[in-house]
Protein backbone atom coordinates (compact mmCIF):
# COMPACT_ATOMS: atom_id res chain seq x y z
CA UNK A 1 0.00 0.00 0.00
CA UNK A 2 1.48 3.25 -1.13
CA UNK A 3 1.72 6.54 1.34
CA UNK A 4 -1.06 8.21 -0.70
CA UNK A 5 -3.25 5.25 -0.29
CA UNK A 6 -2.96 5.58 3.46
CA UNK A 7 -3.16 8.97 3.83
CA UNK A 8 -6.60 8.98 2.29
CA UNK A 9 -7.75 5.91 4.17
CA UNK A 10 -6.22 7.64 7.95
CA UNK A 11 -8.26 10.63 6.73
CA UNK A 12 -11.06 8.87 5.86
CA UNK A 13 -11.29 7.07 9.15
CA UNK A 14 -10.56 10.59 10.64
CA UNK A 15 -13.83 11.73 9.01
CA UNK A 16 -16.04 8.54 10.26
CA UNK A 17 -14.90 9.12 13.84
CA UNK A 18 -15.48 13.04 13.92
CA UNK A 19 -19.23 11.77 11.98
CA UNK A 20 -19.52 10.16 15.31
CA UNK A 21 -18.40 11.80 18.15
CA UNK A 22 -18.73 15.56 18.98
CA UNK A 23 -15.66 18.00 18.50
CA UNK A 24 -15.41 19.53 22.20
CA UNK A 25 -15.68 15.39 23.51
CA UNK A 26 -13.13 14.39 20.86
CA UNK A 27 -10.44 17.17 22.15
CA UNK A 28 -11.31 15.81 25.88
CA UNK A 29 -11.26 12.15 25.75
CA UNK A 30 -8.62 11.54 22.55
CA UNK A 31 -5.02 12.77 22.69
CA UNK A 32 -4.08 14.25 19.75
CA UNK A 33 -0.08 15.12 19.51
CA UNK A 34 -0.67 18.15 17.62
CA UNK A 35 -2.22 19.80 21.37
CA UNK A 36 0.80 20.19 23.98
CA UNK A 37 -1.22 19.87 26.94
CA UNK A 38 -4.85 18.74 25.58
CA UNK A 39 -6.31 20.91 22.81
CA UNK A 40 -8.31 24.31 23.68
CA UNK A 41 -11.63 23.86 24.66
CA UNK A 42 -14.46 26.29 24.46
CA UNK A 43 -14.60 26.61 21.24
CA UNK A 44 -17.96 26.65 18.97
CA UNK A 45 -19.78 23.48 19.52
CA UNK A 46 -20.51 23.39 15.78
CA UNK A 47 -17.41 23.62 14.63
CA UNK A 48 -15.16 21.38 12.50
CA UNK A 49 -12.42 19.75 14.14
CA UNK A 50 -10.02 18.74 11.12
CA UNK A 51 -7.19 16.13 12.27
CA UNK A 52 -4.22 16.03 9.38
CA UNK A 53 -1.09 14.58 9.96
CA UNK A 54 0.89 18.04 10.42
CA UNK A 55 -1.58 20.20 12.40
CA UNK A 56 -5.27 19.75 13.84
CA UNK A 57 -7.95 22.69 13.94
CA UNK A 58 -11.22 23.63 14.55
CA UNK A 59 -12.70 25.64 11.77
CA UNK A 60 -16.53 27.94 12.21
CA UNK A 61 -18.36 27.59 9.51
CA UNK A 62 -20.45 31.18 10.23
CA UNK A 63 -17.14 32.94 10.22
CA UNK A 64 -15.34 30.99 7.55
CA UNK A 65 -12.13 30.58 9.94
CA UNK A 66 -10.75 28.29 12.26
CA UNK A 67 -11.24 29.06 15.85
CA UNK A 68 -7.90 27.75 16.96
CA UNK A 69 -5.15 25.88 15.44
CA UNK A 70 -2.35 23.75 16.80
CA UNK A 71 1.13 22.41 15.51
CA UNK A 72 4.22 21.13 16.52
CA UNK A 73 7.58 22.33 14.58
CA UNK A 74 10.82 19.82 15.10
CA UNK A 75 14.08 20.69 12.99
CA UNK A 76 12.99 17.93 10.85
CA UNK A 77 9.77 19.25 9.42
CA UNK A 78 10.96 22.61 8.54
CA UNK A 79 12.09 22.97 4.94
CA UNK A 80 13.07 25.30 1.57
CA UNK A 81 9.51 26.09 0.39
CA UNK A 82 10.62 28.55 -1.97
CA UNK A 83 9.86 25.79 -5.06
CA UNK A 84 6.56 24.65 -3.58
CA UNK A 85 2.99 25.04 -4.63
CA UNK A 86 0.85 27.40 -2.82
CA UNK A 87 -2.00 26.62 -5.23
CA UNK A 88 -5.36 26.81 -2.29
CA UNK A 89 -7.26 23.81 -2.29
CA UNK A 90 -10.32 22.68 -1.63
CA UNK A 91 -10.78 20.95 1.92
CA UNK A 92 -12.09 17.82 1.50
CA UNK A 93 -13.38 17.34 5.18
CA UNK A 94 -15.42 20.66 5.06
CA UNK A 95 -17.19 22.53 2.07
CA UNK A 96 -18.15 25.75 3.96
CA UNK A 97 -15.32 27.38 3.47
CA UNK A 98 -14.19 31.17 1.85
CA UNK A 99 -13.20 29.98 -2.05
CA UNK A 100 -9.99 31.52 -3.53
CA UNK A 101 -12.72 33.51 -5.74
CA UNK A 102 -14.00 35.55 -2.35
CA UNK A 103 -9.91 36.95 -1.61
CA UNK A 104 -9.63 38.10 -5.50
CA UNK A 105 -10.12 41.98 -4.85
CA UNK A 106 -8.36 41.38 -1.15
CA UNK A 107 -5.77 43.47 -1.74
CA UNK A 108 -7.87 46.60 -2.52
CA UNK A 109 -8.69 46.19 1.49
CA UNK A 110 -4.87 45.29 2.25
CA UNK A 111 -5.42 41.75 3.03
CA UNK A 112 -3.66 38.95 1.60
CA UNK A 113 -4.90 35.15 1.77
CA UNK A 114 -2.42 34.24 4.34
CA UNK A 115 -1.54 30.67 6.04
CA UNK A 116 -2.52 30.29 9.49
CA UNK A 117 -0.20 26.93 9.75
CA UNK A 118 3.03 28.42 8.07
CA UNK A 119 4.12 26.18 4.23
CA UNK A 120 7.99 26.75 5.96
CA UNK A 121 7.19 24.84 8.68
CA UNK A 122 6.37 21.78 7.29
CA UNK A 123 7.97 22.10 4.03
CA UNK A 124 10.19 19.65 5.11
CA UNK A 125 7.85 17.02 5.31
CA UNK A 126 5.87 15.01 2.84
CA UNK A 127 2.59 16.56 4.12
CA UNK A 128 3.72 20.40 3.16
CA UNK A 129 0.85 20.63 0.56
CA UNK A 130 -2.08 20.45 3.43
CA UNK A 131 -1.26 23.66 4.46
CA UNK A 132 -3.25 24.84 1.42
CA UNK A 133 -6.74 23.56 2.44
CA UNK A 134 -8.87 26.80 2.33
CA UNK A 135 -9.95 25.84 5.90
CA UNK A 136 -6.15 26.89 6.50
CA UNK A 137 -6.59 29.63 5.03
CA UNK A 138 -7.20 33.25 6.42
CA UNK A 139 -7.25 36.93 5.28
CA UNK A 140 -4.32 38.76 7.12
CA UNK A 141 -3.26 41.86 6.47
CA UNK A 142 -0.09 43.11 4.35
CA UNK A 143 1.22 45.19 7.17
CA UNK A 144 1.35 42.47 9.53
CA UNK A 145 2.45 38.90 7.63
CA UNK A 146 5.33 41.09 6.53
CA UNK A 147 6.11 42.65 9.70
CA UNK A 148 5.86 40.97 13.15
CA UNK A 149 3.96 37.93 12.09
CA UNK A 150 6.97 36.97 9.62
CA UNK A 151 9.50 38.38 12.62
CA UNK A 152 7.74 35.82 14.73
CA UNK A 153 7.80 32.86 13.03
CA UNK A 154 11.73 33.63 12.39
CA UNK A 155 12.03 33.47 15.94
CA UNK A 156 10.08 30.18 16.44
CA UNK A 157 12.16 28.29 14.04
CA UNK A 158 15.19 29.58 15.17
CA UNK A 159 14.20 28.77 18.38
CA UNK A 160 13.89 25.09 16.97
CA UNK A 161 16.92 24.80 15.94
CA UNK A 162 18.15 24.95 19.80
CA UNK A 163 15.35 23.14 21.50
CA UNK A 164 14.36 20.45 19.18
CA UNK A 165 11.09 21.07 18.71
CA UNK A 166 8.53 23.55 19.63
CA UNK A 167 3.97 23.52 19.84
CA UNK A 168 2.16 26.42 18.59
CA UNK A 169 -1.26 28.01 19.32
CA UNK A 170 -2.58 30.44 16.60
CA UNK A 171 -5.94 31.71 15.76
CA UNK A 172 -8.21 34.90 15.42
CA UNK A 173 -9.77 37.10 17.99
CA UNK A 174 -12.36 39.16 16.91
CA UNK A 175 -13.89 42.32 18.44
CA UNK A 176 -17.02 43.72 19.24
CA UNK A 177 -17.58 45.72 17.39
CA UNK A 178 -15.30 44.70 13.97
CA UNK A 179 -12.94 47.44 13.16
CA UNK A 180 -11.67 45.35 10.27
CA UNK A 181 -11.92 45.52 6.66
CA UNK A 182 -14.11 42.97 5.26
CA UNK A 183 -13.57 40.64 1.81
CA UNK A 184 -15.23 42.16 -0.89
CA UNK A 185 -17.44 39.27 -1.30
CA UNK A 186 -21.64 38.05 -0.93
CA UNK A 187 -19.93 35.05 1.33
CA UNK A 188 -20.98 35.73 5.00
CA UNK A 189 -17.79 35.88 7.04
CA UNK A 190 -15.55 37.51 9.13
CA UNK A 191 -12.19 38.88 9.15
CA UNK A 192 -9.98 38.48 12.18
CA UNK A 193 -9.28 41.63 13.78
CA UNK A 194 -6.10 40.25 15.42
CA UNK A 195 -4.31 36.66 15.64
CA UNK A 196 -3.06 35.37 18.94
CA UNK A 197 -0.21 33.22 19.08
CA UNK A 198 1.13 31.08 22.17
CA UNK A 199 4.40 28.91 21.57
CA UNK A 200 5.57 26.66 24.03
CA UNK A 201 7.42 24.18 24.76
CA UNK A 202 7.53 20.20 26.76
CA UNK A 203 9.75 21.62 29.21
CA UNK A 204 6.85 24.31 30.54
CA UNK A 205 8.00 27.44 28.74
CA UNK A 206 5.81 29.77 26.92
CA UNK A 207 5.19 32.96 25.80
CA UNK A 208 2.08 34.38 23.80
CA UNK A 209 1.46 37.32 21.02
CA UNK A 210 -1.60 39.36 20.35
CA UNK A 211 -0.79 40.43 16.59
CA UNK A 212 -3.85 42.97 15.26
CA UNK A 213 -4.03 43.46 11.84
CA UNK A 214 -3.40 47.25 11.67
CA UNK A 215 -0.09 46.56 13.44
CA UNK A 216 2.50 48.76 11.19
CA UNK A 217 4.98 46.95 9.70
CA UNK A 218 7.85 48.31 11.79
CA UNK A 219 6.19 46.90 14.78
CA UNK A 220 8.30 43.91 16.66
CA UNK A 221 6.56 41.13 17.16
CA UNK A 222 8.11 41.65 21.34
CA UNK A 223 6.23 44.38 21.47
CA UNK A 224 3.01 42.91 21.39
CA UNK A 225 3.30 40.08 24.15
CA UNK A 226 0.67 39.11 26.21
CA UNK A 227 -0.51 36.96 28.87
CA UNK A 228 -2.18 33.35 27.97
CA UNK A 229 -5.24 34.45 30.30
CA UNK A 230 -6.24 37.91 28.54
CA UNK A 231 -6.07 35.66 25.36
CA UNK A 232 -8.56 33.46 27.11
CA UNK A 233 -10.56 35.92 28.01
CA UNK A 234 -10.27 37.62 24.44
CA UNK A 235 -11.50 34.24 22.50
CA UNK A 236 -13.73 32.63 25.25
CA UNK A 237 -11.38 29.16 24.76
CA UNK A 238 -9.35 27.25 27.53
CA UNK A 239 -5.89 26.55 27.21
CA UNK A 240 -3.56 23.48 27.91
CA UNK A 241 -6.67 21.87 29.70
CA UNK A 242 -4.47 18.81 30.55
CA UNK A 243 -2.12 21.64 32.73
CA UNK A 244 -4.39 23.43 34.61
CA UNK A 245 -1.75 23.57 37.72
CA UNK A 246 1.29 23.94 35.65
CA UNK A 247 3.37 27.40 36.27
CA UNK A 248 4.90 28.31 32.76
CA UNK A 249 8.14 29.94 32.62
CA UNK A 250 8.85 32.38 30.29
CA UNK A 251 10.33 31.24 26.85
CA UNK A 252 10.38 35.59 25.55
CA UNK A 253 14.10 35.51 25.71
CA UNK A 254 14.30 32.56 23.48
CA UNK A 255 12.42 34.27 20.96
CA UNK A 256 14.29 37.03 20.92
CA UNK A 257 12.55 39.33 23.52
CA UNK A 258 14.15 40.90 27.11
CA UNK A 259 12.19 39.42 29.21
CA UNK A 260 10.03 41.88 31.30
Amino acid sequence: MTKTQNKVIWGALIATLLGQIAPQSFAVDYRIGHCLFGCPQGADTDNHLILRPIYALSFNTSFKTPEWAAYRVTADSIGIASSLSREPLADDFVEETLQPADFEASDGVGLLASQLVPLVNFAGTPYWNDVNFMSNIVPRSRSLSRGAWYGLEWAVRNLVNKETEVFVLTGPIFNDPQNTPQLRTDVPHRVPDAFFKIVVTESGQASAFLLAQNVPVHRHHCELRIDIAEIEELTGLRFFPEAQYLDFTSLDSSLGCVET
